[in-house]
């Protein structure tokens, strides 16, 4: 199943992905879609939450009309539907008007409360009834997107802190799911695991054990889980909860890496997701554990995840992971490298002397990410130990600096690891530039597709050697500060080849279908120049 998730409070994606033909025709066989929860009147449990001539009323009514056509079209393709919700989101009149009787001390929806759990046995009631075609709910607790739903509030179902009172929330959370959603109306559940804690639900096994062991299996309580044991990073570990307990699991996979491009250079992780990732000490990858009993689906994401850009206006990169993971789940006798070769005779026209080409720039682009993005020194003991990554520096489409890597440093200046950790920068640019002499070579049948897939490599080569360079001047000016003696020198040049890099990347923007760029700062805190800039003044002065 698929879906694509548009970024919360802005305009919808374009894409091809919310045509439901095409993910039947790239084996997909469900479409999912979010916030019918916000779709609920209550009418028949209390007609006062949306009153007639409301402007409340008239946004509910518009965006039903929205929901059911969505509904309308997926079914039309053959493919089963399903809603994916966050809990608790309710209506604020109703929150306001119950607020003793479902809110806790401090103001939030009580998964305890029986009022809290009588609202919600009316919602999945009317949610049902109504939409009658929905096959079944993906839920997530954690976090709750009100950014599009103007009308209504909310908090996560489970309060984390202590955990053996969130293990005892999840089941009581679980069961009270299983019985209205799979039992009263016959309907799949979806339970997300998901978290980005290392030690809770979604990447600790003991802890998923704890919670579903205590859970009676039912056929249509399936639990959604990462591959990775984190978010979607490298250098971390495999996720040993899938193919644990007793309960049918269904496998996570994002096709638009938030944290490496969202398709704005090549980031081809298909190899690596369905075989294994080079970091990885052990092998291990879906095709490990494709024949497992448990192992029931896969849910993508074609589009969307993470928060604003780089935007973009050409889904190639996205397209290629999309069919690829379909094809797999499809029929996962077939291979990774056989099904990728389909797409590029199928899909692109090549030449299996092309194919060959365009399959060695995949995964030559995939270690230059690799090697631009994280600091194995930093990094190696993610995989074992269960740390972050340091990846965050750089994400979405912001550029951090030294702010961001404040621990990393630490750890590379005290374990004398800068240089190799710069070295390892200055490799990925050095692929980079492969990469866009292989990209050359290559015969497409497609003259657009030609041109985007050179722009996505120039895209990311720029991109590279612009972070190369700003750590150049990092490290360099880090030691300084530490020893108090300063390469002007070397700064200053590694500077002038910053700035050059800058140069060369905004000149892309020029380019009808390049993707919008990659920003110099972090969210709203200093960035990558700032750091850059620090050492600027310190050797004009």
């Amino acid at each position: 199943m698929d879906m694509v998730h548009h970024n919360p409070g802005e305009a919808p994606f374009s894409t091809a992905f919310l045509n439901p033909e095409k993910l039947a025709e790239y084996g997909y066989n469900a479409q999912v879609f979010k916030h019918i929860n916000t779709a609920i009147t209550f009418e028949n449990y209390d007609p006062e939450i949306f009153p007639e001539g409301s402007a409340e009323k008239a946004w509910m009514d518009d965006f039903s009309k929205g929901i059911a056509e969505e509904i309308r079209k997926a079914k039309q393709a053959g493919l089963k539907v399903y809603y994916h919700i966050d809990l608790f989101v309710l209506p604020k009149r109703m929150v306001e008007k119950y607020k003793e009787e479902i809110c806790n001390a401090d103001g939030k929806i009580d998964l305890y409360k029986e009022k809290t759990l009588e609202i919600h046995r009316a919602m999945f009631d009317e949610l049902f009834t109504r939409f009658s075609d929905v096959d079944g709910l993906i839920i997530r607790v954690g976090e709750t997107y009100l950014h599009d739903t103007p009308y209504h509030t909310g908090n996560g179902a489970v309060a984390y802190g202590d955990k053996s009172a969130e293990k005892d929330a999840f089941v009581f959370l679980i069961n009270f799911l299983r019985d209205e959603v799979c039992q009263k109306h016959d309907r799949y559940l979806f339970f997300r695991t998901w978290d980005c804690f290392p030690d809770r639900f979604h990447a600790d096994k003991n802890y998923y054990l704890d919670v579903t062991d205590r859970i009676e299996p039912h056929e249509k309580l399936i639990f959604s889980i990462k591959h990775t044991a984190l978010d979607f990073w490298r250098r971390v570990r495999f996720n040993d909860c899938l193919t644990a307990g007793k309960h049918r699991q269904i496998v996570e996979v994002q096709c638009q890496r938030e944290y490496e491009g969202k398709g704005a250079y090549p980031m081809y992780v298909m190899d690596g997701v369905i075989n294994t990732f080079e970091e990885y000490k052990t092998p291990r990858g879906l095709k490990d554990i494709k024949n497992h009993p448990l192992i029931c689906g896969m849910y993508t994401w074609t589009r969307g995840g993470g928060w604003h850009g780089p935007y973009i206006k050409n889904e190639f990169w996205c397209d290629l992971n999309a069919y690829v993971i379909a094809q797999f789940s499809k029929d996962p006798s077939k291979g990774e490298e056989e099904i990728f070769y389909t797409y590029t005779r199928e899909k692109m026209g090549l030449s299996q002397k092309d194919a060959e080409a365009f399959r060695s720039l995949c995964l030559l682009t995939q270690r230059g990410v690799l090697k631009g993005r994280y600091i194995e020194s930093y990094d190696e003991d993610c995989l074992h130990e269960r740390i972050v990554p340091c990846g965050n520096w750089m994400r979405d489409d912001k550029l951090g600096g030294l702010d961001q890597l404040k621990e990393a440093f630490a750890f590379l200046y005290d374990h004398q690891t800068i240089d190799k950790a710069l070295d390892e920068k200055k490799e990925a640019m050095e692929i980079w530039q492969e990469a866009a002499a292989l990209v050359r070579t290559i015969h497409f049948s497609d003259s657009k597709q030609a041109h985007y897939v050179d722009l996505s490599v120039r895209y990311g080569l720029c991109l590279f050697t612009i972070v190369y360079h700003g750590w150049q001047v990092m490290a360099e000016g880090y030691k300084g500060d530490k020893t108090g003696a300063y390469d002007h020198c070397l700064i200053s040049e590694a500077i002038a080849a910053y700035d050059k890099a800058w140069e060369a990347y905004r000149e892309l923007e020029k380019e009808e279908d390049c993707p919008s760029l990659y920003r110099n700062e972090y969210w709203d805190c200093p960035g990558l120049d700032t750091s850059v800039n620090r050492y600027r003044t310190k050797c004009e002065g």
